[in-house]
């Protein structure tokens, strides 16, 4: 407003893989270069204006009418895809899933009991980033593929990731790979996109057609039988298919793409939020011995949990735990880049129409005009004093818009699943660091009261 242009951060050409693999080096760069004003990110010859404080994000969210996107689709497209999507992602059908994560959960655990070296009467030693991504890969596309979903799926899904994230590093980071022209020659690249593209095609369709086979079969038995059949490969990843077809403006290569951010993007970041849960609850045994008297208290008289109706509670230990975690560490740590539609005044800017923004995530979820002096500090009763209006501009959970991520739903029910019957189960430690000891490791320890009921005679572990 005064004539004086925004500061501009200038990361080479490489900045947009600088702010996905070193999202808070750049994130200090800009509050360095900026402090508290927004300010310009050079994205090759490109430039994204970032903001970080909830009154940048209300100006700039005030009388504008953007279109969302799932994956890069924007405005009718976007509303296309989503029509299809978005009534098997409720948030009251991820609740019928509650059992199969229970189910999945437990098969986990007894995994990590089988395969852990560490292992012994009432412990084993779990490194958590590891152990946790595992979790996701299995429960996630689950809610999506049902039944359909067996562990010949699950195999051929672990090597499909792994070529999606080569992929995905190679678009990111390569040189090259922005131009067209560069990704019709034969390069490695483009050789392993093609790969994982074919694939992931094969592998979805495969689903279907299982789905379809035994559906068809159950139809038969039906119309032959005066019993009526329960049960069928009626899965989600079926219904939204219905909307492949031209006149519903789906594409297939637009179904597979939502499905590839839906599944391997809420993967990494589920597992990533628990490891860090983990993590913080071993450095907080006060809030940990808490939040366990709280889970044990919802049991009733035959000792069993109400999960359905703990988990749709919002004034619980285990609600404020899943905000503060997803608080202080984000999904993703830059928003995707959005844009205006109207010119704006933003931080005494006057930012054009059209101009594209990200939200550093990080520095907005943790700004003292919104959290306080301890905003950078793990505190999750704060929610408690806390209404969501408070916090309306200065907390992104899952993107700029309440409806961008199609898994949110899926993802929160799968880390309160997980949470209840670890906790019930376990007490979570630090492992003092030592030969063979890597960072991330924690202790799991099975409760006294628990092992007792076994005849298990439980020693104290303070160190492995």
């Amino acid at each position: 407003m005064d004539g004086v242009p925004m500061k501009e951060l200038n990361v080479g050409g490489t900045s947009k893989a600088a702010i996905v693999f070193l999202p808070l080096q750049v994130s200090k760069k800009g509050e360095s270069l900026a402090h508290d004003e927004p300010y310009v990110l050079r994205n090759g010859k490109h430039r994204e204006v970032v903001i970080h404080t909830a009154e940048h994000v209300r100006e700039f969210l005030r009388k504008d009418s953007k279109g969302q996107c799932v994956g890069a689709l924007h405005g009718e497209e976007w509303r296309v895809v989503r029509r299809h999507f978005d009534p098997v992602y409720t948030h009251g059908v991820s609740l019928t899933l509650i059992n199969p994560f229970k189910q999945e959960v437990e098969s986990w655990l007894k995994a990590l009991k089988n395969d852990s070296l560490r292992a012994g009467v009432g412990r084993m030693v779990v490194h958590a980033p590891t152990s946790c991504g595992l979790l996701p890969l299995r429960v996630i596309p689950l809610s999506f593929y049902g039944e359909a979903f067996d562990d010949e799926e699950y195999s051929k899904l672990v090597r499909i990731s792994a070529m999606q994230k080569q992929a995905l590093k190679n678009a990111v980071v390569g040189r090259w790979q922005k131009y067209k022209w560069y990704n019709m020659l034969p390069t490695s690249s483009s050789r392993i996109l093609e790969q994982y593209q074919q694939e992931w095609k094969g592998f979805n369709t495969a689903i279907l057609d299982k789905a379809r086979i035994v559906w068809d079969i159950i139809i038969t038995l039906v119309a032959f039988s005066a019993n009526t059949i329960q049960s069928g490969m009626d899965i989600p990843a079926n219904h939204v298919f219905q909307g492949v077809k031209p006149e519903d403006g789906m594409s297939m290569d637009q179904y597979l793409q939502t499905i590839d951010e839906m599944i391997f993007t809420n993967i990494d970041i589920t597992g990533n939020i628990l490891a860090f849960m983990f993590g913080k609850l071993a450095k907080h045994p006060d809030f940990q011995q808490r939040l366990f008297e709280e889970i044990v208290s919802q049991k009733d008289e035959v000792g069993l949990i109400d999960f359905k109706n703990y988990l749709a509670r919002q004034t619980t230990l285990l609600h404020y735990l899943c905000l503060e975690s997803v608080r202080l560490h984000p999904a993703i740590s830059f928003s995707v880049p959005e844009h205006t539609t109207v010119d704006k005044v933003i931080g005494r800017y006057k930012i054009p129409a059209h101009t594209p923004f990200v939200i550093d995530v990080c520095r907005l979820n943790t700004n003292a005009l919104t959290w306080g002096a301890d905003g950078s500090e793990f505190r999750p009763e704060r929610f408690s004093e806390l209404s969501p209006n408070d916090y309306r501009y200065g907390f992104m959970r899952f993107g700029i818009v309440s409806g961008k991520c199609l898994g949110k739903h899926m993802a929160d029910v799968l880390m309160k699943v997980a949470l209840i019957i670890i906790l019930e189960k376990y007490k979570i430690e630090e492992v003092e660091m030592n030969i063979g000891v890597k960072p991330g490791d924690l202790a799991f320890i099975t409760h006294v009261d628990e092992a007792l009921e076994y005849g298990v005679e439980l020693a104290v572990f303070s160190s492995f």
